[in-house]
C-alpha cells in the first residue's frame, strides 16, 4: 500500500464548497466551481461589474472608481490566491478564476484611458466586446512572456499571466478606440 503522503491528488482536498473567506474570493464567491468554463464564469463577473460601472458614471467618476476597484482587486487575487492554492495540490487550480477577473477588470484599462484622453467612442457595448474577447483570446494563447509568467510559483504564477493578457487586451481596445473601430 503506497504511503498517502507520496500520493499526487489534483482534486479538491474535503469538501468542494469555499468555507474560508480567501478560498471564496479566490472562486469568485463559487464561479470557480462551474461545471464548464469556470474561467470564462469570472471573466464575465468582472465584464457584468464593469458595464454597471460604465453605464452609471462617467468622466472623473467612472475613472475613479475604476482604479479604486482595480487597486483593490490586485492584492486581493493575490492574497485570496496565495490563501486558496492552500486548499489543492496543484499550481494552478481551474476553480481559482479571482485571476481572470483582475485581467478582465484590467482589460479595460484601454477604456478608461480612451476616457481620459477625451477620446469619443469607446464606452459603450463594443469596448466591453472587445475587452472581453481580447483578454480571453490572450489568456488562451498566451504569447511572449505569458507563458513564461505561469512559471514564478505561487500565486505570482497564477496572477501575473492574467495581469499580462489583461495589459495586452487594454492596449488592444485602446488601439480600436484609436481607430475608431468602436465607434
Amino acid at each position: 500500500m503506497p504511503d498517502p503522503a507520496s500520493v499526487s491528488d489534483t482534486s479538491p482536498r474535503l469538501d468542494p464548497a469555499p468555507s474560508r473567506p480567501g478560498v471564496r474570493l479566490a472562486t469568485a464567491f463559487g464561479l470557480g466551481y462551474a461545471p464548464w468554463a469556470p474561467g470564462t464564469a469570472g471573466s464575465l463577473a468582472a465584464v457584468a461589474l464593469f458595464a454597471l460601472l460604465l453605464y452609471s458614471l462617467e468622466g472623473i467618476l467612472l475613472q475613479f472608481f475604476y482604479l479604486f476597484v482595480l487597486a483593490w482587486l490586485i492584492p486581493a487575487a493575490w492574497w485570496s490566491t496565495e490563501h486558496a492554492l492552500k486548499q489543492w495540490n496543484t499550481s494552478d487550480p481551474q476553480t481559482i478564476v479571482i485571476d481572470e477577473v483582475v485581467g478582465q477588470w484590467l482589460a479595460y484599462a484601454g477604456t478608461v484611458l480612451a476616457s481620459l484622453l477625451g477620446w469619443p467612442a469607446g464606452a459603450g457595448w463594443k469596448s466591453l466586446l472587445a475587452g472581453f474577447i481580447l483578454f480571453r483570446g490572450f489568456d488562451v494563447l498566451k504569447p511572449f512572456p505569458i507563458r513564461r509568467s505561469e512559471r514564478l510559483g505561487g500565486a505570482a504564477g497564477v496572477v501575473v499571466d492574467d495581469l499580462l493578457a489583461g495589459a495586452y487586451a487594454a492596449a488592444g481596445v485602446l488601439l480600436l478606440t484609436w481607430g475608431g473601430w468602436l465607434k
